[in-house]
């Protein structure tokens, strides 16, 4: 289901890039603002290390695993240049469910657990991007691709029930455990599309898909029932696929 999702996206843009090479009706030019609203999915192409504990014990077979979210949308664009932009991505905050696998099974010794349900998160990656418009600037198609930085930054991190159920009956937890996962910085690039309403309309339609590099330490931290501070973590490789669709206006 993703991959046929990606390849309509992508084909998608290619027959718009198609059809904006031909079609010559509005401008683009050096100077131009295009802001943009939408709607976006975040879709990780998520990997992890394996959990530790302590930074001593590893826990084999484990790794975390980071769910869909969606959430409103904003982009906007400055050319400063015919054919080339400054682009910028910011969102509202996108929730996403985190569960972990290979948990060894504490009513079957050697057995391992499915996936755990290990809490939630919320993230904003604000994306900044050197865009190049290819076709030429009187076109009412705009395709474009960029590539620049992504900051992603965590927030409201909360643990499940279920997963402080399991600290406390396996690892003896005694007090709520947190969740923390560390700010990221990475690459990204993106391919968009933004198609004009008419010759003498300022309103489009655009979609666009972004690739962001986002790797995090995620750290929960509890007191057990000896009176030591335990803390399990792990490297999260969220790496997603961001696809928007939306309305804009040029200014």
């Amino acid at each position: 289901m993703q991959a046929a999702r990606k390849a309509a996206t992508f084909t998608a843009v290619a027959l718009a890039a198609t059809l904006g090479a031909s079609q010559c009706l509005a401008d683009y030019e050096q100077g131009d603002v295009i802001v943009r609203i939408g709607w976006g999915l975040v879709d990780p192409d998520d990997d992890s290390d394996l959990l530790r504990i302590d930074n001593t014990v590893d826990l084999l077979d484990t790794r975390v695993y980071v769910d869909d979210g969606d959430s409103a949308t904003f982009t906007g664009t400055w050319l400063f240049a015919d054919h080339f932009g400054l682009g910028l991505l910011v969102a509202l905050p996108f929730e996403h469910d985190l569960s972990v696998g290979g948990l060894p099974d504490p009513n079957n010794p050697g057995d391992l657990l499915g996936k755990v349900d290990l809490g939630s998160i919320e993230h904003l990656p604000p994306t900044l991007t050197v865009q190049w418009f290819p076709v030429c600037k009187e076109s009412w198609v705009q395709p474009y691709v960029g590539i620049g930085v992504n900051f992603t930054t965590f927030m409201d991190e909360d643990i499940s029930n279920v997963a402080q159920d399991y600290f406390e009956d396996v690892l003896n937890a005694s007090s709520n455990a947190s969740l923390k996962l560390d700010d990221s910085w990475g690459l990204a690039g993106e391919v968009g599309i933004d198609i004009m309403f008419g010759r003498d309309s300022n309103w489009l339609f655009n979609a666009a898909v972004w690739y962001l590099d986002i790797d995090t330490k995620a750290k929960i931290d509890f007191r057990t029932t000896q009176g030591a501070n335990t803390r399990i973590t792990t490297d999260v490789d969220i790496d997603p696929f961001v696809y928007s669709i939306g309305l804009g206006y040029k200014f």
